[in-house]
């Protein structure tokens, strides 16, 4: 769809992309994927084995950057209005009356996240939508700034109670066909079958780049004014003071219709959890879309301000060579991100055999067995292998645990080495920000697993694991 230049064809010197990946590399902040656009045109272009830029990979709550716009376009045929009250959408689930505060919230206010919650309210029962309507607001709306996903679920519901279609079916019509984006992006719904909204959208790093582009053009695709400007200037007007919260980092600079404002004078974006950004930089004419699983969002974009945006309009280095530096992006494994000497995965007999595992283990695994080539892990009856070779990454099937790592996942990709007397196993999960790396240490009584998630909501971080010989 885009056109591809070299960065100094764009008059963008090619060291500060260099700079930007090494220091990627060397904070070991995992990239997915990357594409930067400069005048509408791309300018770099990456993906981080085993992840591809051709995969789908959800992006949390950058979905709500998706949401805004879809209430944007129902504004704009005049199904809403941002001075709409949310209790007018819904009167059939006001059974008992809603608080005052309640009765006050906006359209505009869900799209600010200055709804007056003190907290967010619980995602619960068959019907959100009711369980939202009978929160309890503390705070005068627009007064407040609360990052509240469960407002953007509500913006999704109003979007399909005034166009009678689904979000994804109306984004579908409006955006992503106009703008030739995937055709199988797909979303999570609720149990009412509305778009989570907030979260839950899966595309591929292209299309967060051509989300990106729009906003840049203002509304306009190939000389069609689509999305009137007036829409994009304020979604990326600062409503929301966020800086109580935020301080003084790229969260404390203002909020928009579900964009955020950025450090860099006129720069604003949307981000997803661990690492999944969509960042506009009117003044220099670019756009950058990176899919990644990070733990410090904030250092991806700093290194963004240090490294390529004073590149911009730049004198090149002739002698920077960014093409060879991208045939070096692939993922390092756990043995490669902390250097340690490590041979080919081949078990040694002794370790040959099954093992019980203790309970609740993050993989929800029943027992491990060591065979000469692989190993499996039984999940509920289901053997999912994982294939022991140490020179490059091998899809494989694996039917695991709960969440996100369950449904985003039939299919990661692994790989293997050992030391003396361990096994170390490095998997992503490829549709996800998530990956796990094992140490199968093998001892008298069996085996001990020293297993790490290295992003998470409240499963991040170390986790152990024992095995008993059977």
């Amino acid at each position: 769809m885009f056109e591809h230049i070299s960065p100094e064809e764009a008059k963008v010197d090619s060291r500060g992309i260099i700079r930007f990946l090494d220091d990627m590399r060397e904070k070991r902040l995992h990239m997915h994927a990357l594409m930067i656009l400069r005048h509408g045109k791309v300018i770099t272009e990456a993906s981080f084995a085993p992840w591809s830029k051709d995969s789908k990979h959800i992006l949390f709550s950058l979905s709500k950057s998706f949401t805004s716009t879809a209430v944007g376009f129902a504004a704009q045929d005049g199904l809403i209005k941002t001075s709409d009250r949310l209790i007018d959408f819904f009167p059939e689930l006001l059974s008992n009356p809603p608080c005052e505060n309640m009765r006050k919230i906006t359209v505009k206010h869900m799209l600010t996240m200055n709804t007056g919650h003190k907290v967010e309210a619980t995602r619960q029962d068959d019907c959100w939508e009711q369980a939202f309507l009978h929160s309890y607001i503390e705070y005068e709306p627009g007064t407040h700034f609360m990052y509240n996903t469960f407002a953007t679920y509500m913006l999704s519901a109003i979007v399909q109670k005034v166009t009678g279609r689904k979000l994804l079916d109306y984004l579908r019509e409006k955006l992503f066909e106009p703008l030739e984006m995937s055709d199988d992006i797909w979303t999570e719904e609720s149990p009412t079958g509305i778009a989570t909204g907030g979260y839950g959208l899966n595309v591929r790093v292209e299309d967060i780049a051509k989300l990106g582009q729009f906003y840049l053009q203002e509304g306009k695709w190939n000389g069609k004014q689509l999305l009137g400007p007036e829409w994009i200037r304020d979604a990326r007007t600062p409503w929301s003071d966020n800086s109580p919260t935020g301080g003084d980092s790229d969260w404390g600079m203002g909020y928009g219709y579900q964009f955020w404002m950025c450090k860099p004078d006129n720069v604003f974006r949307g981000d997803g959890a661990f690492g999944q950004y969509c960042v506009v930089c009117p003044d220099q004419d670019m756009v950058i879309a990176i899919n990644s699983g990070v733990k410090d969002m904030g250092a991806v974009l700093n290194s963004i301000w240090e490294n390529i945006l004073p590149a911009v309009d730049r004198e090149a280095d002739p002698s920077a060579d960014l093409s060879a530096r991208l045939k070096d992006t692939a993922t390092p494994a756990m043995w490669e991100d902390e250097p340690e000497d490590v041979a080919a995965p081949a078990p040694d007999k002794a370790w040959l055999g099954k093992y019980r595992l203790s309970k609740d283990n993050i993989f929800g695994a029943d027992t491990l067995e060591v065979n000469e080539n692989s190993v499996c892990l039984i999940i509920g009856g289901s053997r999912n292998g994982i294939p022991l070779c140490k020179d490059a990454w091998q899809s494989t099937r694996f039917e695991i645990g709960e969440g996100y790592t369950a449904r985003y996942n039939s299919r990661p990709a692994v790989r293997a080495a050992r030391t003396d007397n361990e096994l170390l196993i490095h998997i992503c999960y490829t549709g996800t920000p998530f990956e796990d790396t094992l140490r199968i240490r093998f001892v008298d009584h069996g085996i001990e697993i020293n297993g790490n998630r290295n992003v998470g909501f409240g499963n991040a971080g170390a986790y152990e694991i024992i095995g008993y010989r059977l």
